[in-house]
C-alpha cells in the first residue's frame, strides 16, 4: 500500500506551485508595465525622437520681441551684519541700515515679556517680568549697532 503524499511527491508539488506563483507574479508585473507605459505615452503611440522634438518646436510661432525695460539702478544704503545684545530679559538682534538701527528679533528669556518701542533716531525695547524690567537701546555708532542696558 503506497502512501499518497510520500515526500517525494510534496516536493514536487510545493515545487511545481512555487514556479505558478513565480510566473503568475511575472505576467501581472508586464501587464502592468504595459498598461504604465501606454498610459504615458497614448495607446499605440511612441516616444518622439529628438528630431521629431525639434521639429515641433521650430514649427511653433516665436514669442514677439520686446526691448529690454530700462532698469534703474539706487546704490543700496550700507547695512551691517546683525548684531546680537543678550541680557537677563532676553536677546535681541538688530543691524544698523541706512544710519538707523533694524531690530531684527526681539526674544525674551523664560518669565519674561518684550515689548519694542521706537524712538526718533533708536528704538529701545523693554523687557519685564514683575518688578523687574530691562531696557535696551540701540543706537547706530559708525554703522554698527550700539546698546545701552538698563536695569530696574
Amino acid at each position: 500500500m503506497s502512501r499518497p503524499w510520500s515526500g517525494r511527491t510534496r516536493a514536487l508539488t510545493v515545487a511545481l506551485a512555487w514556479a505558478a506563483a513565480l510566473v503568475a507574479a511575472t505576467v501581472v508585473g508586464l501587464t502592468a508595465v504595459n498598461a504604465i507605459g501606454s498610459g504615458i505615452v497614448g495607446a499605440g503611440q511612441r516616444p518622439l525622437s529628438q528630431s521629431e522634438v525639434d521639429a515641433r518646436l521650430s514649427a511653433l510661432p516665436s514669442p514677439p520681441r520686446t526691448s529690454p525695460t530700462p532698469t534703474t539702478t539706487s546704490t543700496p544704503e550700507p547695512t551691517t551684519e546683525p548684531t546680537v545684545v543678550t541680557s537677563q530679559g532676553g536677546t535681541v538682534i538688530a543691524r544698523c541700515s541706512g544710519g538707523l538701527v533694524e531690530v531684527m528679533s526681539a526674544t525674551p528669556a523664560q518669565g519674561f515679556q518684550a515689548r519694542t518701542e521706537s524712538g526718533e533716531d533708536h528704538p529701545s525695547i523693554r523687557f519685564t517680568s514683575g518688578r523687574t524690567r530691562v531696557e535696551i537701546r540701540l543706537r547706530c555708532v559708525d554703522g554698527v549697532p550700539r546698546s545701552e542696558i538698563k536695569n530696574d
